[in-house]
């Protein structure tokens, strides 16, 4: 299966080794992993780009924390979550090579999180000595179908080998080239489209992330149950802010303790798990400074652009 083992309905994981030998990825070994939220915007970032309300008039003004670039994260230098038009500007900004990258895992095919365009690029003579000759895209069918539409007029062939694309599913599970496990789930988002959020494991320390969702029904958090998850750190859309978007493709801080209340009902967290707050809107008419203050109290951490969080199985 190249550079990846795919595995379904929360099968062991299982990858056999040249010698024939098996290695379980399940053991745990209780190393940490280092998360680092590049961008924690919304699609039209902070300040937007074409707007001049008053939230976005004081991040203009007040710069640091309040500018955020569009949403993406970064764990242990190995994995992206998300692909968005900003890449580029978060890779000189916190002086990271990209190189490093084997495995990118896209939400779903809106423009703020699957930019595919910059992968045409991913090979001689556009870039030389490369930490890793091949990097993997994760993606439901309609992200694929937007990777090779978006790079089909300037991919060459031999580049094209090196950035495969694998399609996932809900429930479907696989093991990166670096040795990460991921699974991915249903998110609540785009009428249509089999919108992810996913799950990244590695030694037995474990993340939750939405990157764009709405509150999820119960029957995703029984399966996780079912599956054993327990997550040392959730991150959860906040579009809205400090405020309850309800029934629709976002959320605010008010979904998202709801959201950690199921989780907590179906025993998916415990009593050190880190909750994060990323994702925001202009529309959520909020500063960083303010929403920091009001979800210090319930047990949040509102992300900016550039924090990093050190997450530890316990």
């Amino acid at each position: 299966m190249g550079s990846h083992t795919k595995m379904y309905s929360f099968g062991v994981c299982v990858k056999r080794k040249a010698n024939g030998s098996v290695c379980l990825f399940c053991i745990a070994k209780h190393k940490k992993m280092v998360l680092t939220f590049l961008g924690t915007a919304a699609a039209e970032g902070l300040p937007a780009v074409w707007c001049n309300c008053q939230t976005c008039r004081n991040a203009r003004q007040a710069g640091g924390k309040e500018v955020r670039t569009r949403s993406q994260i970064l764990i242990d230098d190995c994995v992206l979550v998300d692909f968005p038009m900003d890449t580029y500007t978060h890779a000189l900004t916190h002086k990271l090579d990209l190189s490093r990258i084997d495995a990118v895992l896209i939400t779903h095919a809106h423009m703020d999180h699957c930019y595919p365009q910059e992968f045409v690029l991913h090979g001689e003579p556009y870039a030389h000595d490369m930490k890793k000759s091949v990097l993997t895209v994760y993606g439901n069918p309609t992200v694929r179908n937007t990777f090779y539409a978006q790079t089909k007029a300037e991919m060459r062939p031999y580049i094209a080998q090196s950035v495969p694309f694998s399609v996932m599913h809900p429930y479907e599970s696989v093991i990166t080239a670096s040795g990460y496990r991921v699974t991915a789930f249903p998110a609540k988002h785009t009428v249509g489209e089999e919108c992810l959020i996913y799950a990244v494991e590695k030694d037995g320390t474990t993340a939750l992330l939405f990157n764009d969702s709405g509150i999820l029904p119960d029957e995703v958090y029984n399966n996780m149950a079912k599956a054993g998850m327990r997550f040392d750190l959730v991150s959860f859309d906040c579009t809205y802010g400090h405020a309850r978007h309800g029934e629709g493709r976002h959320m605010g801080a008010l979904d998202a303790a709801d959201e950690r209340e199921k989780m907590k009902a179906h025993c998916l967290v415990h009593e050190q798990t880190r909750y994060i707050l990323t994702h925001f809107s202009h529309n959520g008419n909020i500063s960083h400074e303010e929403l920091s203050r009001l979800e210090k109290e319930n047990n949040f951490t509102v992300a900016y652009d550039g924090m990093t969080m050190e997450i530890k199985n316990v």
